[in-house]
């Protein structure tokens, strides 16, 4: 498992001087600044002036020149005027930059509105473009191009953008796209192909107005590999345009790529994240290997550090509790925010990081502010509901789960938390109503992906509150037999069980959980699908294991 590279002090005060905006003021300056002087050397001796009128010229723009670099170092502009830079040590995430002021934290009784009104937007799906490659190992590249248009339309707040969750659900599978459109609720859908072959890529996309079913745009890019982001680039403003969507400069500037200009980085972290979105133990190390070489290469790549943060957060939350993997998040968190403190995946990586180190007051600062980066952005509401309830805050985790589920309504998991909530509020109706709605958006999720695990897992706790036991009984064994070595699978399944008060199943399933790394002791304190067993000893003596 590789180490995050040590940055040397050269780097690090190169990445203060981007931070702080320092060399966006030397380029500016410098341009201005010799104009200045070839205008003042060619003007004022035809005026009969003094030589010495234009050094003085040229010595008061090199004292300018100090004066700005002081200023820009110390001071921003940004929408609410100018305010002082933050140091990187102080700054613990929050955006200081001109474009996005400090988030502070939102108070408790903000009000329980949805993060986003989807009704006077335009509503499109991202499908995932198909791999024409040949080689089936190309299929993280042709999904990571389809990913990354969607994160860059996701950004914009006059689209209502489907979910990565809910439009990856067609992957591979025989659907038209009306039928896509109806299951997601949009109007436009955009579809596409990819074939690559050594440094050459060729992409086909075409933007589809699904109530009358004609193309709005289509276009084909045959380039080189180190393009894919200027391709990216177009097909995004591609679509803005034939939408006939109006940008604010801060809203055009978001939706071009610049998280690496490197091909070969950006390539190793799509391997990664392939690996990431898989959810296992195992593959949660090949993501942090790939990640790590995509830095390698691009030693400023923001989202490759928020990738091992998250790898090694989720390997304490599922699979390897020690104390090395939550430092391990820390480190590769703080990284990424000074690289980008405007990265909205950033903070939520940091969230994550801070709260399983439980550092509450911290994790609900950053994902605060990942939220106000990114209203859109579904971990960001969805952790920050997880982390919530670890604490207790069961009010809060309601609100915050009711936004995921808004932000992503094919989500399943998160009604699921939305009911553990309510439960725990005392409200049972509006528990079984959020049990009975994840039952719903479960069954249609594995109806495309019949052997996903989690999906299975939690899918059996949602029927097992409903009362649909043999349903739950058989999702939960098919779970097992998916993958019987990943500790989140056997701890999930011991919820069902507890649940359906088969005890002693759930129990050794807990023991099998907790031997195999599970280790994420304050979510199990709290998860009242367990209460049934708190009295137990064997599940005391659990819990005094990850003490």
């Amino acid at each position: 498992m590789g180490e995050i590279p040590e940055q040397s002090p050269v780097s690090r005060f190169w990445s203060e001087l981007k931070r702080r905006r320092v060399t966006r003021v030397i380029v500016l300056y410098t341009v201005a600044g010799w104009i200045v002087i070839e205008v003042a050397s060619t003007v004022l001796p035809n005026l009969n002036l003094p030589k010495w009128t234009v050094t003085l010229v040229t010595a008061l723009v090199v004292l300018g020149f100090i004066i700005a670099i002081m200023l820009a170092w110390a001071f921003d502009i940004g929408p609410g005027g100018v305010h002082r830079t933050a140091s990187a040590e102080n700054q613990e995430g929050a955006a200081t930059t001109s474009d996005h002021p400090v988030a502070s934290p939102v108070p408790e009784d903000r009000a329980e509105k949805p993060a986003t009104d989807g009704e006077s937007r335009r509503a499109i799906a991202v499908l995932p473009f198909v791999n024409m490659s040949g080689d089936p190992e190309n299929e993280y590249f042709s999904d990571g191009i389809s990913e990354e248009i969607l994160n860059l339309l996701v950004k914009l707040p006059q689209l209502r953008v489907a979910s990565r969750t809910s439009s990856f659900a067609f992957k591979g599978k025989e659907f038209d796209i009306p039928a896509v459109a109806e299951r997601l609720n949009v109007s436009t859908v955009l579809e596409g192909s990819v074939r690559r072959a050594g440094d050459r890529v060729r992409i086909t996309a075409q933007l589809i107005d699904t109530q009358t079913d004609s193309h709005l745009w289509s276009d084909t890019y045959d380039r080189e590999l180190k393009d894919v982001f200027a391709i990216q680039d177009d097909i995004a403003q591609s679509i803005v345009d034939a939408l006939e969507v109006t940008l604010t400069p801060k809203e055009r500037r978001s939706i071009q790529y610049v998280a690496t200009s490197d091909a070969k980085a950006y390539d190793y972290y799509l391997r990664g994240r392939k690996f990431f979105y898989s959810m296992t133990k195992r593959n949660f190390h090949h993501a942090v290997r790939l990640y790590n070489q995509a830095i390698e290469q691009d030693p400023n790549y923001a989202l490759a550090y928020a990738g091992i943060a998250d790898a090694y957060s989720f390997l304490f939350m599922y699979g390897e509790g020690t104390p090395e993997n939550a430092e391990k998040s820390d480190e590769a968190s703080r990284r990424a925010l000074e690289l980008d403190p405007d990265s909205a995946e950033a903070h939520a990586s940091s969230g994550i990081s801070n709260s399983i180190n439980k550092r509450y007051d911290d994790a609900e600062r950053e994902f605060e502010t990942a939220i106000m980066l990114n209203p859109a952005l579904f971990e960001a509401h969805y952790f920050y509901g997880r982390d919530c309830f670890a604490q207790g805050k069961f009010e809060k985790a309601v609100r915050l789960f009711a936004e995921a589920s808004s932000v992503n309504p094919a989500d399943y998991q998160s009604p699921i938390f939305l009911s553990h909530a309510h439960f725990e509020l005392g409200h049972h109706q509006e528990s079984m109503d959020a049990a009975s709605t994840a039952a719903k958006v479960v069954d249609k999720h594995l109806e495309l992906h019949p052997d996903d695990p989690r999906a299975l897992c939690l899918g059996s706790f949602a029927h097992a509150k409903v009362g649909n036991g043999e349903t739950a009984r058989d999702c939960a064994e098919r779970a097992l037999d998916s993958d019987r070595n990943e500790p989140a699978v056997a701890y999930n399944v011991a919820c069902t069980y507890a649940l359906l008060d088969d005890k002693d199943r759930a129990l050794e399933l807990l023991e099998q959980a907790v031997e195999m790394g599970f280790g994420y002791k304050a979510w199990m304190v709290n998860d009242n699908s367990l209460a049934t067993l708190r009295e137990e000893p064997r599940f005391k003596a659990l819990l005094e294991r990850l003490s």
